[in-house]
């Protein structure tokens, strides 16, 4: 049994004895920066994956502070921002209209609609890598469906990506997340736009009481405008939307 023990301690020995002149050998061959590039190279996957967070992170810093919008067309100019009104009415002593009754939608579609032509160059780019090392890659223009769920926005992208090198590999779809309060701040300033558009107007102190995690500001403008800015105590994320409700003329109120 004792002869039998030190055999396999002997074996050990040996084989680690054995993968160390392996790493010697690979160091003085290839060097260092060349192994790490080896050991810790991404897959497709983990490329678009990656890709897709700065595309994402940028969109999403438009949107929280223009009112759910890319592209503002009815907007208050607040600070350099054109913050779209969610809810408005031209005339005066009438509560607003909701401008987007299915926000959480509206800022999906958005999303999907910025990002779909960024996930294509996302996917050519690591298909574009796979084929200067000999792999046969293609996909089809991916459909871009994006979530807003509590503490996160989901990205998935429906690709058939195929990967052929021997064997075949194919991703239906890729997801990826990003870690974002917006589903929390949305859903606090759909209760405040259906407040004004009920009743001209919100007490964002309500709002802090029930939900303490969220800081809720209210600034009054010119022209009968109301900018409220919503953000997480805790990640600092913001929403920031115009409202213009049963607005009375200067002088008269």
């Amino acid at each position: 049994m004792k002869k039998e023990k030190n055999k396999k301690g002997q074996i050990t020995v040996f084989i680690i004895l054995a993968l160390a002149i392996v790493v010697v050998l690979l160091l003085l061959f290839l060097g260092k920066d060349k192994i790490t590039s080896i050991i810790s190279e991404k897959t497709p996957v983990e490329q678009i994956k990656e890709c897709m967070q700065e595309p994402l992170k940028t969109a999403l810093d438009k949107i929280s502070v223009q009112g759910g919008s890319l592209d503002p067309k009815n907007y208050y100019l607040y600070q350099g921002n054109k913050i779209e009104y969610l809810c408005y009415v031209e005339e005066n002593y009438v509560p607003c209209v909701m401008q987007k009754p299915l926000l959480k939608q509206s800022i999906e579609k958005e999303l999907e609609t910025y990002l779909q032509p960024r996930a294509r160059l996302c996917i050519d780019a690591a298909k574009s890598s796979l084929q200067k090392k000999g792999y046969s890659a293609s996909s089809k223009n991916p459909a871009v469906k994006v979530s807003l769920i509590p503490g996160n926005i989901l990205v998935d992208m429906d690709t058939d990506l195929t990967v052929v090198k021997g064997s075949t590999e194919i991703y239906k779809s890729i997801k990826t997340d990003y870690s974002s309060r917006l589903y929390e701040l949305v859903m606090v300033a759909s209760s405040v736009l259906n407040w004004e558009a009920r009743y001209g107007d919100a007490e964002t102190m309500n709002y802090m009481i029930y939900y303490p995690s969220i800081k809720a500001e209210k600034k009054k403008q010119d022209e009968g405008a109301t900018i409220y800015i919503l953000t997480d105590r805790t990640t600092s994320d913001k929403f920031m939307f115009a409202v213009r409700s049963l607005v009375v003329p200067p002088g008269l109120s």
